[in-house]
């Protein structure tokens, strides 16, 4: 399993289209160089931990995003449906 960075979103863009901006943040904080979409976070690799990370970074642009909606949105597609009708 990749060695994620601890720093997610250090030097992330966090503008853009929201798909790119999770993928990306997943994708730092789980040491990928890309995520597919439809792939579970979990079955990526993360940890409880992790989703405590990429949250804290994500809440720099969706402040009122829950730990237990990455939870029940597990995909980069499926969190993105939900952040962006927020």
């Amino acid at each position: 399993m990749p060695e994620p960075s601890g720093d997610a979103g250090a030097v992330l863009d966090l503008d853009g289209p929201a798909g790119e901006v999770i993928a990306a943040v997943w994708a730092e904080a789980l040491g990928l160089d890309e995520v597919d979409p439809d792939t579970g976070f979990f079955d990526l690799g993360a940890s409880s931990g992790t989703v405590v990370q990429v949250v804290h970074v994500l809440r720099g642009r969706w402040p009122d995003l829950k730990l237990v909606q990455v939870f029940s949105h597990p995909t980069v597609a499926q969190l993105t449906e939900l952040l962006d009708d927020a």
